[in-house]
């Protein structure tokens, strides 16, 4: 990394700009609704010293790119500020340039008087009027979706002005988009203008690791959100999988507790506790919510530290923002893991995850379910392909665990090429047995070698619960 990266992180940090947050409570809500641990408010430099130094590192990653530049263009409306200051800072390092920016409106008296349609750029422009082949850099703070980028583009072409080989911004967050497009490589790829930024997120999580500038906790905090929100190069630079262990063994029988009462459920986790095979428990919504999931986590305790998974069926149908109140119950009430089957999209799905990583929960996600007429190939609503960008997504994000149908051998196969491809090596989770006409062996021999069965009416409804166990786990 080179040096100016270095100094620049440090000014932020030491002005105040750069703000990484220990307690979720400080988090802040970004432009595109997503709340954040960490912020950069490049707005704080308003007065001389702080934009002359801002401007300083500007022109070194400019300077440091190694492109040809005529002209400075500052895209309105923050870009505007920069433009200026920036050539100044060049010039004090051996790089004379000219400085631009748009009118808000066209000038139509004094040199702009009856101009001819070459020269009509004056009346457009303020600064150094840029020639027809001149090298522009246009200039911006942060860059998000791109549309004052694209807007600023088109502005310039239209002017005849083309040459446009780089666009410079302050801090690249590196996220994608909430339709998961990459922004930056998208916009490099359609304009052919390369973007660069002074520092992006993968260099203030290196820099505030190796000076250990924040709490382990803080750090933490940021590097889930790179792993979730991230995009691919910025996800594989600080270790893209987590590789979450809920269960001790590679393989087992999970009891599915859709029990009527608290006392059936104790009595359950009673007689299977101590069968080898059982790996944990799942808990549902009938417990959670006519019990109270504390005294659900009580009753459980009594007997065994096996993790204790809760499935809301289906958590992550709501907006983005429910998730982190989901997951600060959840941590409350002493759960280890939820199941989430993210239907309700993409930003949904990438919050629930991000708020329950940042409680410290143990995550499973689903996309496909046992029953008939769920996708739209068996006559359902939700589409093949949707189902399995639910498993992509996870997996992106770092997710191992996952939930698939265990009565649906062609669906874990095809989740298991998916979510590979993203580099994660899967366990899974699968209902559907007994009832729903679901083999373990069939399904355990697609799975791989770690698999759990989820296992509900035909262990708590059998007459011998701990012998039901036994049965059921020796299939593995």
């Amino acid at each position: 990394m080179e040096q100016f990266k270095y100094d620049f992180i440090e000014f932020l940090l030491n002005t105040g700009a750069l703000k990484v947050f220990e307690d979720p409570k400080d988090d802040r809500t970004l432009k595109s609704k997503r709340i954040s641990p960490w912020f950069v408010n490049i707005g704080d430099f308003n007065e001389g010293n702080s934009t002359n130094a801002l401007a300083g590192f500007y022109a070194d990653a400019i300077i440091n790119s190694g492109t040809p530049v005529d002209v400075l263009y500052g895209i309105p409306d923050k870009g505007v500020g920069l433009a200026a200051p920036i050539a100044m800072a060049m010039a004090q390092k051996g790089h004379n340039v000219k400085w631009v920016f748009s009118r808000k409106d066209e000038k139509k008296h004094g040199e702009a008087s009856h101009l001819a349609p070459e020269e009509r750029i004056k009346a457009l422009m303020v600064g150094g009027i840029p020639k027809s082949d001149d090298a522009i850099v246009q200039l911006d703070d942060v860059f998000t979706a791109g549309d004052a980028k694209y807007e600023a583009r088109n502005f310039l072409k239209g002017l005849n002005r083309t040459n446009l080989p780089l666009l410079a911004i302050a801090v690249d967050r590196q996220e994608v988009a909430i339709d998961s497009r990459e922004a930056i490589a998208e916009y490099q790829e359609r304009t052919g203008t390369r973007v660069i930024s002074i520092v992006n997120a993968v260099d203030v999580y290196h820099v505030l690791k190796d000076k250990q500038s924040v709490s382990p906790r803080a750090l933490e905090r940021l590097a889930n959100y790179i792993r979730v929100y991230g995009t691919k190069d910025a996800r594989l630079s600080i270790g893209n999988s987590l590789e979450q262990k809920i269960i001790d063994r590679e393989r087992s029988v999970i009891p599915a507790c859709d029990v009527e009462t608290l006392a059936q459920f104790e009595e359950l986790v009673k007689q299977t506790a101590d069968v080898p095979g059982i790996g944990g428990y799942k808990v549902g919504f009938e417990l959670g919510l006519g019990f109270g999931l504390p005294a659900v986590v009580a009753a459980a305790r009594k007997y065994t530290d096996k993790p204790l998974i809760y499935d809301h069926q289906k958590a992550g149908t709501d907006i983005p923002d429910t998730g982190k109140n989901f997951a600060a119950v959840m941590k409350r009430s002493g759960i280890d893991t939820v199941i989430l089957f993210p239907q309700a999209g993409p930003e949904t799905e990438r919050a629930w995850i991000y708020h329950a990583l940042d409680q410290g929960l143990n995550v499973i996600v689903g996309g496909r379910m046992t029953h008939p007429a769920y996708a739209v190939s068996e006559g359902g609503f939700i589409t093949d392909e949707g189902a399995l960008d639910m498993y992509r997504i996870a997996a992106r994000a770092g997710v191992n665990n996952f939930v698939v149908p265990g009565n649906k051998p062609e669906v874990i196969k095809k989740v298991k090429e998916i979510v590979e491809q993203e580099g994660v090596s899967p366990v899974f989770y699968a209902p559907g047995f007994v009832a729903q006409g679901g083999k373990i062996d069939a399904a355990a021999k697609v799975a791989g070698d770690r698999f759990h069965g989820i296992v509900g009416r035909g262990i708590y409804k059998a007459p011998d619960m701990r012998q039901a166990a036994l049965e059921h786990t020796s299939q593995l």
